[in-house]
């Protein structure tokens, strides 16, 4: 559950062009990473969701991409050095996960595929698993047009990954009661969903019954966990941990919001 720490060893390679600027270096295990920073903001509230999410995702049994505590040299900034990358940003340590070559993003990969080939999507059950993570966790950054999911080829076939959960908390607002997700808030607009599942993509499915049933016992689980994976927060992250936990669990464990987070999930389905 811990992750490794890890720092740079050469120049940045590249500046990603997204929302964030997430920068790829190389670390001391001699791999590339692609690690966020909070553009030399504090407290980390950003990086410290990516971090709880990929634990609580770890925990559902979702692929994740592996993960590291990184820091970045800021001297490693380099040629790079730009409005969207300056060596103040990596004052704090990073949240970083490894870097494949091999991934692609998955609208893409999606888009390119013949029929016969996604059916290679070897865990493409776990799309309405995503779906019912990201209502419990209030993750509105998931969506049709934007599913933050990684795919790789491996030996058992095409693997989907989540990916980027900065934005849980619905937008990361812990500190206000959390909505339940619109439709369009979800991943469940996606036109993967209805060609990869089938008939299982319906709210009376044996699947989507499954789903629900053991949504319970994966966020105990979770919250078994909490108090452990929030002690790995960097403590350069500047987290008030004492009262940010309280709050997750006021947000995520309660018995009202699991019925309303199973509830929704069978409604939203209703309407795919």
């Amino acid at each position: 559950m811990r992750l490794p720490q890890r720092h740079s060893i050469s120049e940045i390679v590249r500046v990603w062009d997204t929302n964030i600027n997430p920068v790829q270096v190389i670390a001391d295990d001699v791999k590339d990473y692609v690690a966020k920073h909070n553009r030399g903001q504090e407290p980390c509230t950003r990086l410290r969701n990516e971090l709880l999410a990929h634990a609580y995702a770890g925990i559902w049994g979702l692929p994740t991409l592996d993960a590291a505590l990184l820091k970045v040299d800021p001297a490693h900034v380099g040629r790079h050095i730009a409005s969207t990358c300056q060596p103040a940003y990596f004052k704090h340590t990073c949240f970083a996960t490894q870097y494949r070559k091999s991934s692609t993003e998955f609208n893409q990969f999606f888009d390119q595929v013949s029929y016969y080939e996604s059916k290679r999507f070897h865990n493409r059950h776990d799309l309405l698993k995503i779906a019912l993570f990201d209502i419990w966790l209030a993750n509105d950054d998931r969506t049709g047009g934007h599913p933050n999911l990684l795919v790789t080829a491996d030996e058992e076939g095409h693997t989907i990954h989540v990916m980027d959960h900065e934005g849980i908390f619905y937008g990361n607002n812990p500190e206000r009661p959390l909505p339940l997700l619109t439709l369009e808030d979800s991943i469940l607009t996606h036109p993967a969903l209805p060609k990869l599942l089938g008939k299982e993509f319906n709210k009376d499915s044996d699947l989507t019954n499954r789903l629900v049933r053991d949504l319970v016992p994966l966020v105990q689980a979770c919250e078994q966990r909490t108090d452990e994976i929030l002690s790995y927060l960097p403590a350069d992250w500047r987290i008030d941990v004492a009262t940010f936990t309280p709050l997750v669990h006021q947000r995520l464990f309660t018995e009202e919001w699991l019925r309303a987070v199973g509830l929704h999930f069978h409604e939203l389905l209703k309407h795919c």
